[in-house]
Order: structure tokens, then C-alpha cells, then sequence
């Protein structure tokens, strides 16, 4: 006989032996070790030995922290990789929508701040008076008046030939990212005559009889006139109040003309030629040259100069050029300047003067009402020794109306 014992505990055996006829027996008792073999462990997963964790609290503290640790770890990982993932997929289809409308991140921040942006903004016809909103205001747009008062769009009857006059140009006013407006044209609906109509005035030459004199004239005669330039001419266009059209932008350079991204359209910002309608300028002023001095040579410039006025004369064969002088700075900026100074400038306008006479141009020159003896600009016309502040702008700007060219029709 024997007894149930548990592993390791001793037991004792007891064997009977009969003899060989039977009738006697003798019995040996055994001391016996029980040794019961263990089963091999399985390997348990991390969710069984965390369960196991939590079943049995005694299990030593340092593997639970760990495992703990760990999960908690994996977790986290998860959880920045779906955000970082959300993030670039939003970063990438923003960048992807400004980049088809011609936006930029400064006009998101502006909408998504809730500040009022700047658009395009029609001026609507005044009935052919000619008249035009001042420069830097904010008129209401048709598209913004009430379905019931706004003015459709006139069209044109069939072979009907309608004589085109200054008056009939509107304008449009546009916004620069740095606050300064500028204005592109809305013309370039008008119906132009085509060589076959019947009873065309013949196209006025404005180079048949160059030179003309220069004459006086008052603001309306900047009603069909574009300017061209740099940041300087952009703060003329705002402050200046003449109704002219502004394709400027702060930095602009001649190399880049016709790539670099100038008028605001209802597609965004595009070079000048992609937004220029024909045949709708009978005075175009351009302003060059401060930007470009220390960059390539005198006849790169020039030629550069003669490609733009000649695309210009493609377009708007009407229009008579004015090539702008480039205006001083200060003495003080000058001569911390080694490019932008007033020498270098000096030279520029006098290869300007000669270059405006090669291209059949007009060379104006508004320095001497802003500078000092020296030619300097004077330094209390200026907060930064090259703009202009906003009170001196109607010396620049009566400085053209006495220096216009009038073609007689």
C-alpha cells in the first residue's frame, strides 16, 4: 500500500513475496522519493503575462514596471505616428490648393485670423464721365451689390461698331502682400475694331512725329496710362491719387519681368503679360534700374530694356513710352551703399537719357523737385533714405503733369 504524496515528499512501499508452496509470505517496506517530472513552460504573450500580472501581485516588481513601460511606450509611438501622419496629409493638401488658386500662406494666415482681406475690386462705369475712385480707397464692388442692383454685363450687338475712348476704361484695384495696392486694368472686355470693320480711324502712330514737346496736362490725362516699376512707383501709385493703372511690386527687376508674378488677377498673382489687355494704354511710365544696379553690365540692362518696350509696343501700339529716371537717396544712405548710391545712380540716369532717345522714348526726371544741391534726396522727404513719404508724392506727381506728351487725334 502506499500514500498519495506531493513532489519531493517520501513515501513508503510495501511488497509482499509468497513462497513457493504458497503458505508463507514476507514483506519488504521500501522508502521511495516521489519525483514527479515537471511539465516544460510554455512561452505565455505579453497580454498573458500582463494578465498574469495583475492576477498575482507578488511577481517580482522590476518585470512588471518593464513590461508596463513597454506597452505604454508602444502606445505613444502609435499615437504620434496617426498625428504626424494627419498633419502632413493636411500641410501637403494646403500647399497643393494655394498652389492652384496662386495663393500665399500670408492671405491663409489673414482668413484663417478672420482679418479682412484685400481683392479685387471693380470700379464700376460712371456712364463714360471718366471719372475714377482715388487711389487707396476701398470702393464697393459690383459683385458685392444685391442681385437686384447689380448691372449686367452689356452685349455687344452683332457687326455693331463701337468707338473706343478713353473714358470707357475702368480700373481695378488690387492689394501687394506688403500692404501697398496696385491697380490692374479692367478693359480688356471692351470690344476692340478690327482692320476690317468699316469706317476705322486710322491707328495714330505714336512715333511719327517724336520728339514732341512736352505739355501740361491734369489728372484725367492718367486715366488710360500704365506704370511699371519697383516699390518706389508702388508708393506713388497709393499715395499720388492720379487714376492710372500700377503693375509695380516691391523688388521688381527688369531680368525678371516676365516671369516674375506682379498683378493680382481672380487666379492670383501673374506676370505683367498674362494680365495686360491690347490695345487698351495710350501711356505707359516705367521706372527701372535701382533694383538692377550691381547686377550685369550697362548693356545687358539696355538690352533688356529695349526687349520689354518692345513686347510693350505689341500690346498697346498706341501708347507713348516714358522712360523714368531712377530717383537719389540720401547722402547718409549713399555712402554706406556700395551699389545703391547716388554715383552709381548718376551714371544709370545718364545711360537712361541716351537709351530713351535710341528706343523713340521719352526720359523724365523728377529728382530735381526732391533733391538738394548735392542731388541727394532731401533727408526729411524720407524715413529710410530712399522711399518717399506720403506728403511729398504730389511733387513727383506734378512733375509728370507738366512733362506729358499729348497726340492729337
Amino acid at each position: 500500500m502506499s500514500r498519495k504524496t506531493k513532489k519531493g515528499d517520501t513515501r513508503e512501499v510495501k511488497q509482499i513475496y509468497l513462497s513457493e508452496d504458497g503458505e508463507s509470505e514476507r514483506s519488504v517496506t521500501t522508502a521511495v522519493i516521489e519525483r514527479e517530472e515537471e511539465p516544460e513552460e510554455k512561452p505565455r504573450s505579453v497580454a498573458e503575462h500582463s494578465h498574469a500580472m495583475a492576477e498575482h501581485p507578488h511577481v517580482p516588481g522590476g518585470e512588471a514596471h518593464s513590461l508596463r513601460r513597454n506597452r505604454t511606450i508602444r502606445v505613444a509611438a502609435v499615437v504620434v505616428a496617426m498625428v504626424f501622419s494627419l498633419l502632413l496629409s493636411m500641410s501637403v493638401g494646403v500647399g497643393l490648393a494655394l498652389f492652384d488658386s496662386g495663393r500665399t500662406f500670408a492671405e491663409l494666415a489673414a482668413i484663417v485670423q478672420a482679418k479682412e482681406m484685400p481683392s479685387a475690386i471693380s470700379i464700376a462705369d460712371d456712364g463714360g464721365s471718366g471719372a475714377s475712385a482715388a487711389y487707396g480707397k476701398n470702393p464697393t464692388s459690383d459683385k458685392d451689390a444685391p442681385e437686384a442692383e447689380k448691372t449686367p454685363a452689356p452685349t455687344p450687338k452683332p457687326k455693331e461698331v463701337k468707338e473706343v475712348k478713353e473714358e470707357d476704361y475702368g480700373s481695378t484695384l488690387t492689394a501687394e502682400a506688403d500692404g501697398i495696392k496696385g491697380v490692374a486694368k479692367a478693359g480688356d472686355s471692351d470690344e476692340i475694331l478690327s482692320p476690317d470693320d468699316e469706317d476705322e480711324p486710322a491707328l495714330i502712330d505714336p512715333l511719327a512725329d517724336y520728339p514732341l514737346p512736352f505739355s501740361t496736362v491734369d489728372e484725367s490725362y492718367f486715366t488710360d496710362a500704365l506704370f511699371i516699376g519697383d516699390s518706389r512707383l508702388q508708393g506713388f501709385g497709393f499715395w499720388s491719387g492720379l487714376p492710372a493703372t500700377y503693375y509695380c511690386a516691391t523688388g521688381f527687376q527688369l531680368y525678371k519681368y516676365d516671369t516674375a508674378n506682379v498683378v493680382q488677377t481672380e487666379n492670383g498673382k501673374v506676370p505683367i503679360f498674362e494680365a495686360m489687355p491690347y490695345d487698351a494704354f495710350t501711356k505707359i511710365y516705367i521706372k527701372v534700374g535701382l533694383n538692377e544696379l550691381g547686377f550685369g553690365t550697362e548693356e545687358n540692362f539696355e538690352n533688356k530694356y529695349a526687349e520689354l518696350i518692345a513686347k510693350l509696343r505689341e500690346y498697346e501700339p498706341r501708347a507713348v513710352i516714358y522712360v523714368h529716371a531712377i530717383l537719389p537717396v540720401t547722402a547718409a544712405k549713399s555712402g554706406k551703399d556700395k551699389a545703391h548710391n547716388n554715383p552709381n545712380i548718376v551714371e544709370r540716369n545718364a545711360s537712361l537719357k541716351q537709351f530713351a532717345e535710341s528706343q523713340k522714348a521719352y526720359f523724365v526726371e523728377a529728382s530735381p523737385e526732391l533733391s538738394m544741391e548735392d542731388g541727394s534726396l532731401r533727408p526729411e522727404m524720407t524715413s529710410d533714405g530712399i522711399h518717399l513719404k506720403p506728403e511729398y508724392m504730389k511733387l513727383w506727381r506734378e512733375y509728370l503733369c507738366q512733362h506729358a506728351v499729348v497726340i492729337q487725334q
